[in-house]
């Protein structure tokens, strides 16, 4: 049991700023948003004494990649539990129909009062039978809207809404089977924001916050429609750009950087100035994804090293 009563008032503390900081960003605060964020200001706080106790009481802080599997094994049994509800209901509705008594036949060979009374009552009986089948039906529904909500939740950042590192991986991993044999017109692009821990020192964490949340809305309006954004890690995101040349992968990329470093953001009363680096890898025949991503990060490290606020490929 925690005992040191100034730990637990910070911890409270911390708490109040993560709703606090949630609501500023229009963050919902679910708990998979409120652990990231909570966690992201432990640390920030450089506390030792906290982080020490995040260590050793894992229950309570549970690491990212647990909540992850977590999150994973929910939706998994979310998705078999309402699969046998459905095969239940299916069946309960086969069995109903198949036995299912003609009543107006029986009743038309009837005529004491009493066969008349036993009549009414299975007709009331198969009548809420077949009503609570088709709530059940109505159910079932609903639950399988919510479980593809939460399957397209646990693939999205939840600071900035773009796809996550989860998602990058299945998705290059499905595409690159198609490049085992032969070279793919695919290109990887790995942008970071320059001198983004500068904007944290100068104008706090929710400025840096707000700063990465406009950066993805700023790649996806730069961007083809349905091009996916992810974001890779900290200040860093990934553009796949899938069936297109090498030209035109670079005015992608450098219309991009011109974009971002002509956008104007303001946070309270302060002009952020944005810039990104680029680096960008052309797919090769059998790459996986460590080799193509491995490529990318080579070609940002030299546009960091050229001076930032351009783009170099391999």
């Amino acid at each position: 049991m925690i005992k040191n009563s100034s730990v637990i008032e910070s911890i409270c503390e911390l708490g109040d700023e993560t709703f606090a900081k949630l609501k500023s960003l229009n963050v919902p605060p679910y708990p998979k948003y409120y652990y990231e964020t909570f966690m992201d200001g432990l640390y920030a706080t450089k506390d030792q004494e906290m982080i020490e106790l995040s260590r050793k009481y894992g229950y309570l802080f549970s690491s990212s990649a647990s909540h992850e599997v977590l999150a994973e094994n929910g939706v998994a049994l979310a998705k078999e539990s309402l699969l046998k509800f459905q095969e239940s209901n299916s069946t309960i509705r086969q069995i109903s129909e198949e036995k299912a008594v003609d009543l107006a036949l029986f009743k038309s060979q009837g005529h004491s009062t009493q066969t008349s009374g036993l009549f009414s009552l299975f007709n009331t009986f198969q009548d809420q039978v077949l009503q609570e089948l088709h709530n059940a039906e109505e159910i079932i529904g609903n639950l399988k809207r919510e479980i593809e909500i939460l399957e397209r939740e646990s693939n999205i950042d939840s600071l900035t809404k773009a796809y996550n590192k989860k998602a990058l991986m299945l998705d290059l991993e499905e595409m690159l089977e198609f490049g085992k044999e032969k070279d793919l017109d695919l290109y990887l692009v790995l942008f970071d924001a320059d001198d983004f821990k500068t904007i944290n020192e100068n104008f706090g964490h929710i400025a840096g916050d707000k700063t990465l949340i406009y950066l993805a809305k700023l790649l996806q309006t730069a961007l083809r429609r349905g091009t996916r954004i992810y974001r890779f890690g900290g200040e860093s995101f990934v553009v796949i750009l899938n069936r297109i040349g090498r030209e035109d992968a670079q005015k992608t990329a450098q219309r991009v950087l011109h974009d971002t470093s002509e956008s104007k953001l303001f946070y309270k009363g302060n002009n952020i100035r944005l810039t990104l680096s680029g680096g960008m890898a052309a797919h090769r025949q059998g790459d996986t994804t460590e080799s193509f991503i491995e490529r990318a990060e080579k070609s940002l490290s030299r546009a960091k090293t050229d001076g930032k606020n351009c783009f170099r490929e391999e």
